[in-house]
């Protein structure tokens, strides 16, 4: 399967398409590209959820620019990766450690494409699965960076949680959540919760039209009682006390689809922690407009000088 291709969208040079076996013989897709020049190490990029590579292409250029060799990912359950469950339009884990481990398994396959440091870039459920990843030493990292991390769910209550986890023992965790979104239809720019940028916004619908099988509509009960568990689990006083090395969270001030007030509480319990809020950002910060996204890749380029010399 080639990448995917729509007019703008220019695929990262010496960009490579890799494919591995997950738990349960999910097939998860992978891409690398090599540094511009001499790699200064590699950044590991961790899209969103209904996220997928193609929508990065743009961001691994820039950090190909930087002096950085590539991974992205497309999680088990979206993207062109393999689906567990029938309907491939449904957002479905049965735990948060399902992608932690295709993570960390094409990680350790890929090695030899991936010269240290590892810097890792994660976006909104990207930062969920990288947080767990890193408190469970299921991968190790030299930093990370966090945009719009999804470690608190807005509205989701206790006995939600409950109605969830419920629905789940009881072999249902397939079905779709009540009031989601069941089908995929072409998102309106002026409606949009994710970006102020039109050009960006409307390159990943695109996309989508180009290749239906990127589309994904709203979470199963399943994802919901896993996000549930994985979010929770970064409250355990300690649990991420070892995570000493430099990190940097990215807020979007205008957020819509994950708790802001999370990101506050998680920090407080890291060690190395530096905490930014980019002012009238949406969610996507990085399909943000151009000054948004200055502002994070700013702050982004000091915290990967503390780990390595900037390129010459």
């Amino acid at each position: 399967m080639a990448f995917v291709r729509v007019p703008g969208n220019d695929i990262p040079e010496g960009a490579e398409e890799h494919w591995l076996e997950g738990r349960g013989g999910v097939k998860v897709r992978v891409l690398t590209a090599p540094a511009r020049g001499a790699p200064r190490g590699s950044v590991i990029v961790a899209p969103g959820r209904t996220e997928f590579i193609e929508k990065y292409f743009e961001v691994i250029r820039e950090l190909q620019a930087r002096g950085f060799a590539v991974f992205c990912i497309d999680w088990r359950g979206q993207g062109l990766s393999g689906r567990e469950v029938d309907n491939g339009l449904k957002g479905h884990f049965v735990t948060f450690d399902d992608p932690v481990n295709d993570l960390s398994t094409a990680l350790k396959l890929l090695a030899d494409r991936l010269p240290r440091p590892h810097i890792g870039l994660a976006h909104s459920m990207g930062g969920a699965i990288l947080l767990r990843a890193l408190q469970t030493r299921r991968i190790e990292l030299d930093a990370a960076a966090f945009t719009a991390p999804m470690w608190g769910l807005p509205g989701l209550k206790d006995f939600q949680k409950k109605y969830a986890r419920f629905m789940v023992s009881l072999g249902l965790g397939g079905t779709f959540a009540p009031s989601v979104e069941k089908k995929w239809k072409r998102e309106n720019f002026k409606r949009n919760p994710v970006t102020n940028d039109k050009e960006r916004h409307s390159r990943c619908q695109g996309l989508i039209a180009e290749e239906p099988r990127l589309a994904l509509a709203g979470p199963t009960i399943g994802w919901v009682a896993a996000a549930a568990d994985a979010i929770e689990g970064f409250q355990v006083p300690g649990a991420l006390a070892h995570l000493r090395i430099p990190i940097l969270v990215a807020t979007a001030a205008d957020e819509q689809l994950i708790d802001n007030a999370s990101h506050d509480d998680v920090i407080h319990n890291l060690p190395d922690a530096t905490h930014i809020t980019i002012a009238g950002a949406k969610h996507e910060i990085l399909m943000e407009r151009d000054d948004k996204r200055a502002e994070f890749w700013a702050a982004f380029d000091s915290l990967t000088e503390r780990v390595v010399p900037a390129h010459a």
